[in-house]
């Protein structure tokens, strides 16, 4: 904004400092005076007074909007819209900002910040700036990371939101002002010298632009402690050219004036990211960005085949399913190198068509894409299509634990907020078989469908020849089509790879090796042995000696190794590959050669501009690694060549880390055919070995060995053997890093899985972790496992219930509190006062997180309790039942349903709806195992009616037709004797029943 247009400029402030329920802010009642002096000064000059509104902190939701609502109307260069006081949620987990009446229990006295930001959205005004003080102000960002498609009217000219703490943390306010508003403050009034992090020096701008007060503030709050705790980092997210907004002349400015420069500070969310693949993109964005091998995926390159009309994976009746569903999608399950990724491109080429809106997933590994997937889908009232791929990377364990991807807010929250707009999702998604035999997440089941996808023989094939006649066509003129598909196999991406290999050969007039006799199945391998063991296979560029030096069986390893490397930079994939090799007797003596060639074959290839090295594909790796674990197939482990390959992850800490993930994934599909028992000794007999060695190596970085640590101890390969090895091994890392931040992932890890003398080993750290950390949320990882552990001493025992207790007080709302809740709930030598004190913020907790599947583990210990007032008792039996209304039909539910139905003294209709949630149960699972659980509780239940009784009767014989032999059985058979109405032929049938 320049002076000429400030006539144009509206702006509306509101500061909430007296409340009837929420406790007083009276800091927040210096703000306004201090921030309208600052931007109606004439030497600032970033409006007239006049247009400065400034609401009474008495005002009521209407007005409020109203005023909002007419200043968006009446601006056309800069709107302004600016709130402090207390920030709460609706019941959709949307930003509330508290009036004077407002309260948890009557939320609707306070404004939606939806409401608000819909009024700027509509506003005419060139630059839209929201600057929100509140607790959980972060919320807000959401509408600063919507689409940025030329339809989105906030991306026409600028918009940006200003926010005191993230979307989980709570704002701090002193009695002079809230922090964050003193420091935009001082920004205002002082101005901005010094060099900025984009290099352009503070002194020479003539006005400070959104970025740089954003800056500034920044600045003034790192490191910064109030009352004990730390200040939260303030937040910001742009769109269009929103970080360039002019908010205010700069008062330091010394000339000589510099432009703007068009650049958005790099730790902004919702500015793009410089890898298209590494975000929540369209679908044409996403295809722009494929590379290398990649580019096969596209029709232009490779046209697709179908798996036939009738095959449930075929891309238009997907979409008609994913179409006529509600509330659930798709999940592709297949083998590596078998289509998914094609599969969902075809899907979505298809939604395109049909005027819906097409995005795709892919890892990003610095926040969290719930919240980018979320505004996607809600900025345009649009069918939106949300491809996710390899979902399984975005899930951290079973509870979704750190992931990227939240699954329960999709499901309860993003769902029902679309629906509610009557936005139509659809979600597409795909994984691995492997990973998914062994995936505990409940979510995938409440959110997907299976579908495989055609992975026959014939089919596996049909592609394969589609791709050799479209990729090397002077190759199939030639030889033939018959002894081109020798030569290529019938692995598709493989295929692929040697279809456009050998048609470079044959175009350049290079020989064919001969490997009629080596082909085993259309592997990798057998490509690798034909082309060394045939007469000659020279390599374009300087790289041809690595043939010469080297044999098949050597360069095998050598490549496996710079596969299991990868993704990294080359000098690191090199390291390895030369370490695996240096455990050989080749007379080669560096392996750059093997690299680059397999640079020059299109197996490894740059990612995007991260320049990273990496596979084209996961089945590269798999097979080259899989062929130096179990040659030939067969079922009896290499030990030599495992220990030399896994020598090559010696190098360095991160490389530990990606052998791991690489190994893992490997090693999960190899189980799929009872495979992968043999490696497993091989590989934990070489972690046993090599303990010492490798704990030396995560030493080397803080940051590299923490997330080697994490990845080891997360699973496969090695995450028993770290137990065992754990002094060896860990002890050393936590020794010099114990007290790093990113320590509790370890922390956590070994205070739930150790045994418990290797356990209490870990207390000290994560004691001196605590109370470095104690009010981070991080710290509920640690305070969890804690809390577990009895077999602490008495003083300790106390310590970390205060650590705990005070922890809640702070964060008592955050999701991540359930894994302190179901830990101190569960205690049963908590004091009256600490009782009443940890149930209190367990009913709290369930009443912000009722729905989400993860509620059951604070509900099971606090169901439990034999020591809840009436009144507690009555509120968890609700929560529960709220709970049940989502998940009645999942395993969890027997716990909490035999629960409910045991409570002492139940309300009659709380005890009603829990009989009725354990008949649905039964329903669907009378003939597990588990059922026995839920029946006994019926049976044993006082307050059933005959039909009742006898319904579970029949239910009960329907179990014993199953389980008779289990010793449950006698129990039930004695209560059915006993039941009303039971005549002597039931009697004497039930009787008859064989049993333990």
């Amino acid at each position: 904004m320049i002076e000429q247009q400030t006539r144009g400029s509206r702006a509306v402030l509101l500061g909430v400092h007296a409340f009837t329920h929420f406790p007083h802010l009276e800091g927040v009642s210096r703000n306004i005076p201090a921030l309208q002096a600052q931007l109606t000064d004439p030497v600032v000059g970033a409006l007239p007074k006049e247009n400065c509104a400034v609401l009474p902190a008495h005002s009521e939701q209407g007005r409020i909007l109203d005023a909002v609502c007419q200043a968006a109307e009446e601006a056309d260069d800069l709107l302004l819209v600016y709130y402090a006081g207390h920030g709460h949620f609706d019941r959709g987990g949307g930003l509330l900002l508290a009036t004077e009446a407002s309260s948890n229990t009557r939320r609707h006295h306070s404004v939606q910040y939806e409401a608000i930001r819909e009024c700027v959205e509509v506003s005419r005004a060139q630059h839209k700036v929201v600057i929100v003080d509140c607790c959980y102000s972060g919320l807000a960002l959401r509408m600063g990371e919507a689409s940025t498609e030329a339809t989105d009217p906030l991306a026409i000219e600028g918009a940006c939101v200003l926010t005191s703490a993230a979307e989980t943390q709570q704002s701090l306010c002193l009695a002079e002002g809230s922090v964050f508003t003193l420091a935009l403050v001082d920004v205002l009034r002082d101005g901005l010298t010094g060099v900025l992090p984009d290099g352009r020096r503070g002194n020479e701008q003539s006005h400070l632009s959104t970025a740089d007060v954003f800056t500034g503030i920044k600045a003034r709050l790192a490191g910064r402690i109030v009352d004990d705790l730390p200040v939260p980092e303030p937040r910001m997210a742009t769109q269009g050219d929103g970080h360039k907004i002019p908010l205010a002349r700069n008062r330091a400015f010394t000339g000589p004036p510099a432009p703007l420069v068009d650049v958005a500070p790099k730790d902004l969310p919702g500015q793009p990211a410089p890898d298209p693949l590494a975000e929540v993109v369209g679908q044409q964005t996403f295809v722009d960005g494929l590379v290398g091998y990649r580019k096969s995926l596209t029709p232009e390159h490779l046209p697709f085949v179908s798996p036939g009309p009738s095959h449930q994976s075929e891309p238009h009746r997907l979409f008609c399913r994913l179409r006529d569903i509600d509330n659930r999608g798709v999940l592709l399950v297949g083998e590596a190198g078998t289509g998914k990724t094609r599969t969902s491109l075809e899907v979505g080429w298809i939604a395109l068509r049909e005027g819906w809106r097409v995005f795709h997933v892919c890892p990003e590994r610095k926040s969290s894409l719930t919240i980018r997937m979320t505004a996607a889908v809600l900025a345009e009232n649009r069918p939106v299509l949300i491809v996710i791929h390899y979902l399984n990377e975005y899930l951290n364990d079973e509870e979704d634990n750190g992931a990227q991807l939240d699954l329960t807010a999709l499901h309860h929250l993003l769902l029902p907020e679309a629906r509610h707009r009557n936005i139509k999702v659809a979600l597409l998604a795909s994984v691995r078989p492997g990973w998914l035999r062994k995936a505990r997440h409940i979510q995938l089941h409440d959110l997907f469908d299976e579908v495989e996808l055609r992975q026959d023989e014939d089919f596996q094939r049909l592609v394969a020849d589609h791709a050799v006649t479209k990729m090397a066509p002077t190759l199939v003129d030639r030889l033939g089509m018959e002894r081109s598909r020798e030569l290529v196999g019938h692995r598709p991406t493989i295929a692929v790879l040697m279809a456009r290999e050998l048609e470079s050969r044959v175009v350049q007039g290079l020989p064919i090796p001969d490997m009629t006799r080596l082909r085993t199945g259309g592997t990798l391998w057998s490509w690798v042995r034909g082309a060394l063991e045939g007469d000659d296979l020279p390599v374009d560029g300087p790289h041809r000696s690595a043939f010469d030096e080297v044999t098949a069986a050597d360069w095998v390893m050598t490549a496996a190794a710079a596969a299991a490397a990868c993704p990294q930079e080359k000098a690191d994939v090199i390291a390895a590959a030369n370490a695996a090799l240096a455990r050989t007797s080749s007379r080669l003596a560096r392996a750059d050669g093997v690299v680059n060639t397999l640079i020059d074959f299109g197996w490894l290839e740059y990612e995007g501009d991260s320049g990273l090295l990496n596979t084209v594909h996961d089945v590269v790796c798999d097979q080259l690694v899989e062929s130096v674990l179990l040659p030939a197939r067969g079922r009896t482990a290499n030990r030599e060549g495992t220990r030399a390959l896994l020598a090559g992850c010696l190098t360095s800490p991160r490389t530990v880390g990606r052998y791991t993930t690489n190994l893992a994934r490997l090693l999960n599909d190899m189980a799929l055919d009872n495979r992968a028992e043999a490696v497993s000794a091989v590989l934990e007999e070489w972690f046993a070995d090599n303990a010492h060695a490798l704990g030396d190596v995560l030493r080397l970085d803080a940051d590299a060995g923490g997330y080697a640590l994490d990845v080891i101890c997360s699973g496969p390969p090695w995450s028993n053997a770290a137990v065992h090895n754990w002094q060896k091994f860990v002890g050393p890392w936590l020794e010099e890093f114990g007290d790093d931040i990113n320590a509790y992932h370890v922390l956590r890890w070994g205070l739930w899985n150790l045994p418990a003398d290797g356990a209490l080993l870990l207390v000290p750290v994560a004691l001196r972790w605590v109370e470095a950390y104690g009010w981070r949320r991080e710290a509920s990882h640690v305070l969890g496992p804690l809390l577990r552990r009895n077999d602490l001493e008495v003083e300790v025992q106390e310590l970390v219930l205060r650590k705990a207790m005070g922890w809640l007080r702070r964060n008592g709302e955050l999701l991540e509190a359930g894994f302190v809740l179901c830990s101190l709930v569960d205690r049963i030598n908590l004091t009256d006062d600490q009782t009443r004190r940890a149930v209190a913020h367990a009913l709290g907790w369930l009443q912000h997180h009722r729905s989400v599947w993860v509620a059951h583990t604070v509900l099971r210990p606090l169901l439990s309790r034999g020591d809840l007032t009436e009144e507690e008792a009555c509120r968890a039996a609700t929560l529960a039942l709220s709970w049940l209304d989502a998940h009645a039909a999942e395993p969890p539910a027997t716990y909490v349903l035999c629960l409910l139905l045991a409570q002492p003294e139940p309300d009659e209709s709380q005890m009603r709806r829990a009989v009725a949630f354990a008949f649905r149960w039964l329903d669907d699972h009378a003939a597990t195992a588990e059922a026995h659980f839920i029946l006994r509780a019926l049976l044993e239940h006082p307050g059933l009616t005959d039909h009742e009784v006898r319904r579970a009767a029949c239910f009960a014989d329907q179990w014993l037709e199953h389980h008779s032999g289990m010793e449950e059985a006698g129990f039930l058979i004695r209560r059915l004797t006993e039941c009303p109405g039971t005549t002597d032929d039931e009697t004497s049938r039930r009787s008859c029943r064989p049993t333990c």
